[in-house]
């Protein structure tokens, strides 16, 4: 473990954790060996009782804050909630994130060496679940000595996480917090992530997975999820209020759309979209966004069981839901549904719902709606 110090101000370090135990995951597979990278902000006391697990969403990794990674965005995904004074203290709280196994920010994902063929696994990484990823939270858990986390926290597909690590391992945890985060994923979103999944195997050089080494993987598919994924993100009044029924009049309306083979925009959000498809990179493992949009779809706290109460009636920690009015895609009545059921086991649970602009998004983009609700839950824990 190579720990190294980035940002001092906020106490932030960057290592990566490996496992040679094999694990085996919820689905039959088995991988021989584990890395995780990790970040964490702040001080662990010494009583080991003050850390924060943050779980990241589907495109983000353990660079929550601070100083960003190396060739990956600009700006860190959490930025405005981690820190002094933030929702997410580093003056109080030991703050810990690592990228999800599957991922592709240096924990074991597709683009990992196959210890059996030497090879990239690609398609043949094993197909892992948010239960798999809970798994691992506790490996690292134990590996950093912290015995109880006080609160695991995230959104979206980190929200999954921090559900099933509730209910899978409730004595690892004083109280959890789900944002953005339904109790399955309705078939709506999985037709919506097959839509991106589709838009990368239509391109040639995805080469069903084995395109590590080659000189181009499937760039062309990647612009076009991503183009899909902006529309995931936003909701309808969004998209009416930025960009109404106003004409791409010239390349330079929406900030400068280069020359594209195929018509050009003629409306707004059009251009929007060309300059999101101009932009698209490599920087996300096109087989590691496959790989987890997959478990995403997965993810349902009744399956097994006969309904939903029973499904969660492991979790037994108090528990904080947040929903968006416009997030359409975990809307409030389905997290309405969830907090019922936790409810109905007499688990304590809280559910705030919030409104924002920034449809999906807004858990990372409009945090000073976020933190009061937040660091109240924290302060009221303490």
């Amino acid at each position: 473990m190579n720990e190294k110090e980035t940002e001092p101000s906020l106490g932030q370090r960057r290592f990566t954790v490996s496992f040679d135990e094999p694990m085996r995951v919820a689905t039959g597979g088995m991988l021989a060996r584990l890395d995780l990278a990790v970040e964490t902000y702040g001080r662990l006391n010494d009583s080991r009782d003050n850390a924060i697990m943050i779980c990241h969403g589907l495109t983000g990794n353990q660079n929550a804050a601070g100083a960003p990674l190396p060739g990956g965005p600009p700006q860190p995904w959490w930025q405005l909630a981690i820190g002094p004074g933030r929702m997410f203290d580093t003056d109080r709280h030991f703050v810990v994130c690592a990228n999800v196994p599957g991922g592709c920010a240096g924990s074991t994902g597709p683009a990992a060496t196959d210890p059996h063929t030497g090879r990239p696994f690609g398609m043949r990484f094993p197909r892992i679940t948010m239960a798999d990823m809970a798994d691992a939270w506790v490996r690292l858990q134990d590996r950093l000595d912290i015995p109880r986390f006080r609160a695991v926290a995230g959104g979206c597909m980190g929200g999954f996480q921090v559900l099933e690590f509730a209910r899978r391992h409730p004595t690892r945890l004083s109280c959890a917090i789900a944002i953005s985060a339904t109790p399955f994923t309705s078939a709506y979103t999985i037709a919506l992530w097959e839509l991106m999944r589709q838009a990368i195997y239509a391109d040639p050089a995805w080469q069903g997975g084995d395109y590590y080494g080659h000189t181009q993987g499937p760039l062309a598919g990647m612009g076009l999820g991503a183009m899909i994924g902006s529309v995931l993100w936003l909701d309808r009044d969004t998209l009416a209020e930025k960009f109404g029924r106003r004409r791409a009049d010239s390349p330079a309306a929406d900030g400068g759309v280069p020359p594209l083979a195929f018509p050009a925009p003629e409306f707004a959000v059009e251009a929007f979209l060309a300059r999101v498809r101009a932009n698209a990179s490599l920087r996300f493992d096109p087989n590691s966004l496959i790989c987890l949009t997959k478990a995403m779809d997965l993810f349902d706290l009744a399956d097994g069981y006969p309904d939903l109460s029973s499904g969660v009636s492991a979790i037994d920690k108090p528990m904080l839901l947040v929903s968006y009015e416009s997030d359409w895609r975990y809307p409030r009545a389905e997290i309405a549904r969830l907090a019922d059921a936790i409810a109905s086991n007499g688990t304590a649970v809280s559910h705030h719902h919030l409104t924002s602009p920034f449809g999906h998004g807004a858990y990372q983009f409009d945090v000073s709606a976020l933190a009061p609700v937040v660091a109240g839950f924290l302060q009221a824990m303490s």
